[in-house]
Protein backbone atom coordinates (compact mmCIF):
# COMPACT_ATOMS: atom_id res chain seq x y z
CA UNK A 1 0.00 0.00 0.00
CA UNK A 2 1.76 3.31 -0.95
CA UNK A 3 0.91 6.43 1.05
CA UNK A 4 -0.11 9.62 -0.69
CA UNK A 5 2.61 12.02 -1.38
CA UNK A 6 2.48 15.40 0.02
CA UNK A 7 0.34 17.54 -1.41
CA UNK A 8 3.11 20.62 -2.89
CA UNK A 9 1.59 23.98 -2.01
CA UNK A 10 3.19 27.58 -2.91
CA UNK A 11 6.66 27.75 -2.12
CA UNK A 12 7.57 30.27 1.15
CA UNK A 13 9.47 33.04 -0.27
CA UNK A 14 11.80 35.26 2.15
CA UNK A 15 13.90 38.34 1.18
CA UNK A 16 17.34 38.16 0.29
CA UNK A 17 19.95 39.21 3.39
CA UNK A 18 23.12 40.62 1.57
CA UNK A 19 26.43 40.40 3.78
CA UNK A 20 26.95 43.81 2.81
CA UNK A 21 23.55 45.13 4.45
CA UNK A 22 25.47 44.07 7.35
CA UNK A 23 28.09 45.96 7.20
CA UNK A 24 26.09 49.31 6.93
CA UNK A 25 25.13 51.06 9.45
CA UNK A 26 26.13 52.78 13.05
CA UNK A 27 28.32 49.25 14.96
CA UNK A 28 26.66 48.40 17.91
CA UNK A 29 28.58 50.24 21.07
CA UNK A 30 29.95 48.24 23.50
CA UNK A 31 30.86 51.46 25.93
CA UNK A 32 28.93 51.87 28.68
CA UNK A 33 27.48 55.03 29.51
CA UNK A 34 29.03 56.41 32.45
CA UNK A 35 28.28 56.54 36.13
CA UNK A 36 27.13 59.54 37.24
CA UNK A 37 29.33 61.01 40.06
CA UNK A 38 28.46 62.27 42.86
CA UNK A 39 30.69 65.44 43.88
CA UNK A 40 31.42 66.49 47.24
CA UNK A 41 32.11 69.66 48.10
CA UNK A 42 32.29 72.25 51.50
CA UNK A 43 28.85 73.32 53.33
CA UNK A 44 28.92 77.19 53.57
CA UNK A 45 29.19 76.52 57.64
CA UNK A 46 32.33 74.37 57.37
CA UNK A 47 33.64 77.13 55.51
CA UNK A 48 32.76 79.53 57.81
CA UNK A 49 34.14 77.60 60.90
CA UNK A 50 37.60 77.23 58.95
CA UNK A 51 37.64 80.77 58.59
CA UNK A 52 37.34 81.43 62.19
CA UNK A 53 40.15 79.12 62.95
CA UNK A 54 42.72 80.49 60.77
CA UNK A 55 41.67 83.89 62.04
CA UNK A 56 42.30 82.82 65.86
CA UNK A 57 45.07 81.17 64.99
CA UNK A 58 46.47 84.51 63.02
CA UNK A 59 45.47 86.89 66.19
CA UNK A 60 47.57 84.53 68.18
CA UNK A 61 50.77 84.51 66.36
CA UNK A 62 50.78 88.41 65.78
CA UNK A 63 50.11 88.76 69.58
CA UNK A 64 53.64 86.03 70.27
CA UNK A 65 55.27 88.06 67.65
CA UNK A 66 54.44 91.28 69.46
CA UNK A 67 55.22 90.13 73.01
CA UNK A 68 58.26 88.60 71.68
CA UNK A 69 59.39 91.91 70.30
CA UNK A 70 58.46 93.91 73.33
CA UNK A 71 60.85 91.59 76.00
CA UNK A 72 63.49 91.50 73.13
CA UNK A 73 63.39 95.61 73.80
CA UNK A 74 63.32 95.14 77.48
CA UNK A 75 66.62 92.80 77.52
CA UNK A 76 68.00 95.07 75.12
CA UNK A 77 67.14 98.32 77.85
CA UNK A 78 68.61 96.05 80.89
CA UNK A 79 72.03 94.59 79.21
CA UNK A 80 72.65 98.54 77.70
CA UNK A 81 71.90 99.37 81.74
CA UNK A 82 74.61 97.16 83.33
CA UNK A 83 76.99 98.14 80.31
CA UNK A 84 76.69 101.68 81.63
CA UNK A 85 77.17 100.90 85.52
CA UNK A 86 79.88 98.37 85.14
CA UNK A 87 81.74 101.34 82.74
CA UNK A 88 81.67 103.55 85.68
CA UNK A 89 82.55 101.14 88.55
CA UNK A 90 85.69 100.36 86.05
CA UNK A 91 86.75 103.91 85.59
CA UNK A 92 86.22 104.37 89.56
CA UNK A 93 88.74 101.06 90.04
CA UNK A 94 91.35 103.09 87.90
CA UNK A 95 90.94 106.04 90.45
CA UNK A 96 93.42 106.37 93.64
CA UNK A 97 91.70 105.97 97.20
CA UNK A 98 91.86 109.96 97.71
CA UNK A 99 90.16 110.10 94.66
CA UNK A 100 87.16 108.01 96.27
CA UNK A 101 87.59 109.02 99.62
CA UNK A 102 86.73 112.84 97.92
CA UNK A 103 83.31 112.05 96.95
CA UNK A 104 80.67 113.42 98.07
CA UNK A 105 77.69 110.93 99.86
CA UNK A 106 74.85 113.34 98.27
CA UNK A 107 73.10 111.61 95.38
CA UNK A 108 75.21 113.09 92.01
CA UNK A 109 74.16 113.04 88.26
CA UNK A 110 76.54 111.53 86.13
CA UNK A 111 76.15 111.63 82.30
CA UNK A 112 74.46 114.95 82.71
CA UNK A 113 74.50 118.08 80.65
CA UNK A 114 77.61 120.37 82.08
CA UNK A 115 76.42 123.37 84.72
CA UNK A 116 78.73 125.70 85.50
CA UNK A 117 76.86 126.71 89.13
CA UNK A 118 77.75 122.36 90.18
CA UNK A 119 80.95 121.81 91.94
CA UNK A 120 82.14 118.09 90.16
CA UNK A 121 84.34 115.45 91.62
CA UNK A 122 87.16 113.81 90.04
CA UNK A 123 85.24 111.27 88.16
CA UNK A 124 82.04 112.81 87.12
CA UNK A 125 81.09 112.45 84.10
CA UNK A 126 78.98 115.18 81.88
CA UNK A 127 78.19 116.14 79.03
CA UNK A 128 78.76 119.17 76.71
CA UNK A 129 78.21 120.10 72.82
CA UNK A 130 77.46 116.73 71.77
CA UNK A 131 80.96 115.26 73.43
CA UNK A 132 81.42 113.27 76.72
CA UNK A 133 83.85 114.23 79.39
CA UNK A 134 85.12 113.05 82.80
CA UNK A 135 86.46 115.11 85.38
CA UNK A 136 90.06 115.23 85.94
CA UNK A 137 90.18 117.87 88.61
CA UNK A 138 87.90 119.21 91.14
CA UNK A 139 86.10 122.40 90.44
CA UNK A 140 83.49 124.13 89.04
CA UNK A 141 82.79 127.15 86.64
CA UNK A 142 85.38 125.08 84.10
CA UNK A 143 83.82 124.72 80.53
CA UNK A 144 84.51 121.46 79.47
CA UNK A 145 86.97 121.43 76.32
CA UNK A 146 89.58 119.02 74.75
CA UNK A 147 92.52 119.90 76.34
CA UNK A 148 91.32 121.59 79.41
CA UNK A 149 93.07 120.83 82.74
CA UNK A 150 89.79 119.94 84.60
CA UNK A 151 88.17 117.93 82.01
CA UNK A 152 89.45 115.02 79.66
CA UNK A 153 87.49 113.41 77.01
CA UNK A 154 85.88 109.86 77.60
CA UNK A 155 83.84 108.74 74.96
CA UNK A 156 81.97 105.79 76.70
CA UNK A 157 81.88 102.11 74.75
CA UNK A 158 78.10 102.34 74.43
CA UNK A 159 78.39 105.96 72.98
CA UNK A 160 76.82 104.12 69.73
CA UNK A 161 74.02 103.72 71.68
CA UNK A 162 73.11 106.37 74.22
CA UNK A 163 73.12 109.38 72.83
CA UNK A 164 74.59 112.98 74.66
CA UNK A 165 70.62 113.38 76.41
CA UNK A 166 70.95 109.68 77.12
CA UNK A 167 68.65 108.50 74.72
CA UNK A 168 68.63 105.40 73.58
CA UNK A 169 66.00 102.26 72.63
CA UNK A 170 63.35 104.13 72.86
CA UNK A 171 63.68 105.52 75.94
CA UNK A 172 65.74 108.12 78.24
CA UNK A 173 67.90 106.76 80.83
CA UNK A 174 69.38 108.62 83.43
CA UNK A 175 72.54 107.65 86.28
CA UNK A 176 73.11 108.55 89.73
CA UNK A 177 75.94 107.72 92.06
CA UNK A 178 75.44 108.11 96.05
CA UNK A 179 78.20 107.24 98.47
CA UNK A 180 78.48 105.90 101.86
CA UNK A 181 80.69 104.85 104.78
CA UNK A 182 79.95 101.55 106.35
CA UNK A 183 83.15 101.02 107.76
CA UNK A 184 86.71 102.95 108.20
CA UNK A 185 88.50 103.25 105.42
CA UNK A 186 85.59 101.39 103.71
CA UNK A 187 83.30 103.52 101.21
CA UNK A 188 80.19 101.93 99.76
CA UNK A 189 79.07 103.41 96.07
CA UNK A 190 76.12 102.97 94.42
CA UNK A 191 75.19 103.49 90.86
CA UNK A 192 71.71 103.45 89.79
CA UNK A 193 70.69 103.71 86.36
CA UNK A 194 66.75 104.36 85.66
CA UNK A 195 64.97 104.37 82.35
CA UNK A 196 61.82 105.53 81.12
CA UNK A 197 59.59 104.34 77.94
CA UNK A 198 56.90 106.25 76.65
CA UNK A 199 54.52 104.45 74.99
CA UNK A 200 52.08 105.13 72.43
CA UNK A 201 48.87 104.35 74.92
CA UNK A 202 46.89 106.93 76.14
CA UNK A 203 45.58 107.41 79.47
CA UNK A 204 42.64 109.16 80.71
CA UNK A 205 43.74 112.44 80.27
CA UNK A 206 44.87 111.48 76.92
CA UNK A 207 48.70 111.91 78.26
CA UNK A 208 51.18 109.21 76.59
CA UNK A 209 51.40 106.26 78.76
CA UNK A 210 55.45 106.08 80.39
CA UNK A 211 57.04 103.68 82.35
CA UNK A 212 59.74 103.70 84.87
CA UNK A 213 62.47 100.92 85.43
CA UNK A 214 65.50 101.12 87.00
CA UNK A 215 68.31 99.03 87.80
CA UNK A 216 71.20 99.18 91.28
CA UNK A 217 74.68 97.95 91.32
CA UNK A 218 76.89 98.55 94.44
CA UNK A 219 80.56 98.57 94.64
CA UNK A 220 82.89 98.61 97.43
CA UNK A 221 86.25 100.33 97.45
CA UNK A 222 88.61 99.77 100.48
CA UNK A 223 92.07 102.14 101.02
CA UNK A 224 94.10 99.05 101.24
CA UNK A 225 92.27 97.47 98.06
CA UNK A 226 89.43 95.78 98.69
CA UNK A 227 87.39 95.74 95.47
CA UNK A 228 84.33 93.95 95.93
CA UNK A 229 80.47 94.28 94.35
CA UNK A 230 77.17 93.02 94.02
CA UNK A 231 73.77 93.78 92.08
CA UNK A 232 70.51 93.90 92.59
CA UNK A 233 67.58 94.82 90.20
Amino acid sequence: MSLPSPSKGPALSLPAVSLSNLSKGPAPSLSKEPALSLSKGFTLIEVMMAAVILVVGFVGMIEAVTLSAKMMDSARRQTLAAQIMNHEIEQLRLQSWSAINALPTTSTNLGAAYSASTTYAIGDTVTSGGAWYRCSQAGSGHTPAAGSAYWNVDTPPYANSVSTSGVALGATYSLTRTVADPATNLREVTLKVQWIVTTSRRDSSNNPLTFTYSRVQVAYFGKYGLNLTYQRS
